[in-house]
């Protein structure tokens, strides 16, 4: 009996000694000495390496919210790391969260794609400076983007030495151009001291500042001269400079690819399209008008319709060109329309262009590089939405230092013999202002197109 009793004993014993562990071998539907209450038991949290973005850094947090109202732990952030916490409700109804924190530069392409690595379309609107909540769904996962942009860009100063006689003052501020990408009125002075009533040259600086900070310095000489002896000098007239005959164009750049053209308006007058047909004039770039002129007025170029008319009977390719003087978006767009409505549905072969020039007076007109540019694009996207091509006309030094990211169709003026620019895409040359073409009275400027870049 007594070995009985120890019998009964030893295995009471023995399943009192395994019974905690098999009660934690198995989760109950129903926890009532509060054991699992911390998932962290049964999983380790998750990481996850998290890629640069566009060159700016991004904070990421991630966190799986359930259905229930169960407790969930904080997530544990890391840089450039993510942490993942599950709750006790079943994974199939979590709804993950992301969150990703970053700074953008101002006006930069930024998509949403490059940061959640998603497939996905959209961009970041990047054309406001201050801070901006962006969300995304995809599949059970919602992304939240919180975003700074910043603008870190200086300003631009354009200019260099500046030289006047005694006693004749200038504007030193405007006599460079000043500007910047974000700011319209940027502060913009002379650091120094200078006479215009005494000879001497001045070692000045020039500063520019902008609205979040930035700024950028110059510096240069004003040179303050003695006024000349008043002389009669006789200038070379335009009559008997010599030009450049459109024959040696035509040998030297005319390939299967190529066309040779002119752009034109009221100042080459009256045109024999017949004549300049044929000699070897392939197309032409016609000037539509100009606007607004300082009566608030969008003028058509007096020989507008005569050189439309002749040069398409003559077999001559026509494309145009507007000289745009637009302080803002609405007034570029205003052009387009006013083009649209003058040509009433009348075809063209080749794209017409924006001739914006104005930089030399730039400082006067209050704009941001922003806006030039986005000037232009609406100009362009105006005239497309009619179904016209539209393209951006402008000189290397300007294109390349100005003007922002590449436009689908740019005419480069830029007069040389032999063009090496590679700095922008261009699918029209501008190669010289002193053309001489049969049929075009004075000079006339000479063009290249290539085929095979019109977009």
């Amino acid at each position: 009996m007594k070995n009985k009793l120890i019998s009964i004993t030893i295995i009471l014993a023995l399943v009192a000694l395994f019974s905690v562990p098999v009660y934690f071998m198995m989760k109950p539907e129903k926890d009532p000495l509060n054991l699992f209450e911390d998932n962290s038991f049964f999983e380790e949290p998750l990481k996850v390496e998290i890629a640069e973005i566009n060159e700016e850094e991004a904070e990421v947090i991630d966190e799986e919210s359930a259905t229930t109202e169960t407790k969930q732990e904080e997530p544990k952030v890391a840089e450039n790391k993510i942490v993942e916490k599950t709750t006790t409700a079943a994974k199939a109804k979590a709804t993950k969260i992301r969150t990703y924190k970053l700074k953008v530069q101002y006006n930069k392409k930024v998509t949403i794609k490059s940061i959640i690595k998603q497939n996905v379309s959209g961009k970041l609107d990047t054309t406001k400076l201050g801070t901006f909540t962006k969300k995304v769904k995809v599949g059970k996962t919602t992304y939240t983007i919180k975003y700074t942009v910043v603008d870190t860009t200086p300003p631009v100063i354009l200019g260099g030495s500046v030289s006047t006689y005694v006693g004749k003052k200038v504007n030193l501020v405007n006599k460079f151009l000043c500007g910047d990408n974000y700011d319209d009125t940027p502060t913009c002075k002379v650091i120094g001291t200078y006479d215009f009533n005494k000879v001497g040259k001045y070692k000045l600086k020039y500063k520019a500042t902008d609205s979040s900070g930035n700024s950028k310095t110059v510096s240069f000489t004003l040179n303050v001269k003695e006024k000349p002896a008043s002389s009669s000098s006789s200038s070379s007239s335009s009559s008997t400079k010599k030009g450049k005959p459109i024959s040696d164009y035509i040998k030297k750049y005319k390939n299967k690819n190529t066309m040779i053209g002119v752009d034109v308006s009221s100042w080459q007058d009256e045109i024999d399209w017949a004549k300049a047909k044929k000699a070897g004039v392939e197309f032409a770039i016609i000037r539509i008008g100009f606007g607004h002129t300082n009566s608030g007025e969008i003028k058509m170029d007096k020989q507008f319709q005569n050189n439309i008319k002749n040069a398409k009977k003559n077999g001559v390719k026509v494309g145009l060109y507007f000289f745009s003087y637009a302080e803002n978006e609405t007034q570029a767009k205003q052009h387009a329309q006013w083009i649209i409505k003058q040509l009433n549905g009348e075809k063209l072969d080749l794209p017409i262009a924006y001739d914006w020039e104005n930089w030399g007076s730039f400082n006067s007109y209050h704009m941001s590089f922003t806006r030039v540019h986005n000037s232009a694009q609406t100009f362009i996207s105006t005239l497309e939405k009619a179904g016209y091509k539209g393209m951006l006309y402008s000189s290397a030094y300007y294109l390349t230092r100005l003007w922002g990211s590449n436009f689908k169709n740019q005419w480069l003026a830029y007069y040389t013999s032999n063009n090496d620019y590679t700095e922008k895409p261009f699918m029209m040359w501008q190669a010289t202002s002193s053309g001489k073409v049969d049929g075009i009275p004075g000079f006339v400027d000479i063009d290249i197109l290539y085929k095979n870049k019109i977009k």
